[in-house]
């Protein structure tokens, strides 16, 4: 899911393929879909950040997984970046993986479900799915949903000021 947090920013995620990255191409493609030149601010706790003004993409990895956190000024941006991204490499989104993931053969997908969310609250699909790990028979997807929410508390309070 996306939205606006306090800050006025509309946050969303995309995980990628482990082994891509923000590199020149795509950010030169980024800046020509939207207008705006991203450029590295540097690496945080988090990830490696690129700015553009306000606006934010976070290079992110956890758990083996790498999502881009998107902090843009309005929902139509991050749809530019979305789709640019897309055309570059595989990405998925937090509908796409929740529908791939199975709690009891990889419990640790929620990880990047999570990731996908870009730090903004998850969807309602997502939700129930938390819900229902949280509630799991089995201790390795209720350990598995622990550790995905304790680094998605991480993220959402995540905010670089440039």
């Amino acid at each position: 899911m996306s939205e606006e947090p306090a800050s006025g920013q509309h946050w969303t995620g995309l995980v990628i393929r482990p082994d891509d990255w923000l590199d020149n191409d795509l950010l030169a493609a980024i800046a020509l879909a939207t207008g705006t030149t991203f450029e590295r601010l540097g690496r945080t706790d988090v990830g490696i950040v690129f700015v553009a003004g306000t606006e934010q993409i976070i290079e992110v990895e956890c758990a083996g997984a790498k999502a881009l956190f998107l902090r843009t000024r309005t929902h139509a941006r991050s749809v530019a970046i979305i789709d640019t991204v897309n055309r570059h490499t595989l990405a998925w989104t937090e509908s796409m993986l929740r529908n791939q993931l199975s709690l009891d053969t990889d419990p640790y997908g929620l990880v990047p479900l999570l990731m996908a969310t870009g730090g903004a609250t998850p969807e309602p699909g997502t939700a129930d799915l938390l819900q229902q790990a949280l509630e799991h028979p089995s201790e390795q997807v209720r350990e598995a949903v622990d550790y995905a929410r304790r680094m998605s508390k991480a993220w959402t309070s995540f905010f670089v000021v440039s």
